[in-house]
């Protein structure tokens, strides 16, 4: 299994990198909670129905903790955070929390580990691989998509892959 990527120029007017071609992931399916329970639950001895009641009253803790201001930390995972934005004021005295913060957002921090060169490795994204994405028509795609999911399948693996290295992050 790898992650898939596709290139992209940048085209931006001003961009100062205007014509450098970067690889950007891309996701062609989307596992839900259901399917993500059935294969928890083939890998211990706790049923799908009780792996889904579990992931749904952990969903609405996090919505109560994060509500509250709170961090939520899951071991292993990372912690999950609330975020805001605002409009900026010349004077800190004009600032109005009703009329000036516009929206909020939560933010992710993966668990970090450090490998044996000293390099920070998330743990979602430890023996990494990533492989050109083949390309296709994005309805087209959408379509398949639909059905794969209607079907359960998992995606294959290609054979064309290469390592990750977390100090190898390119510029997106």
């Amino acid at each position: 299994m790898s992650i898939k990527f596709r290139m992209y120029q940048d085209n931006r007017k001003n961009s100062k990198r205007k014509g450098f071609w970067y690889a950007r992931a891309v996701c062609p399916d989307v596992v839900g909670v259901k399917d993500l329970a059935q294969r928890v639950s083939e890998r211990c001895t706790v049923t799908e129905p009780d792996i889904l009641a579990v992931i749904s009253a952990l969903v609405f803790e996090m919505n109560q903790v994060l509500k509250d201001g709170n961090r939520v930390k899951l071991d292993g995972l990372g912690t999950f955070r609330v975020g805001i934005h605002s409009l900026g004021v010349e004077k800190a005295q004009d600032f109005n929390a009703q009329r000036d913060i516009y929206g909020a957002h939560v933010l992710f921090a993966p668990t970090v580990t450090i490998d044996a060169m000293h390099r920070r490795v998330k743990n979602l994204l430890s023996g990494l691989r990533v492989q050109e994405a083949v390309q296709y028509d994005a309805p087209k795609a959408a379509a398949k998509s639909k059905e794969k999911s209607k079907k359960n399948a998992e995606p294959s693996a290609g054979s064309e892959t290469a390592e990750h290295t977390p100090s190898g992050e390119g510029h997106a």
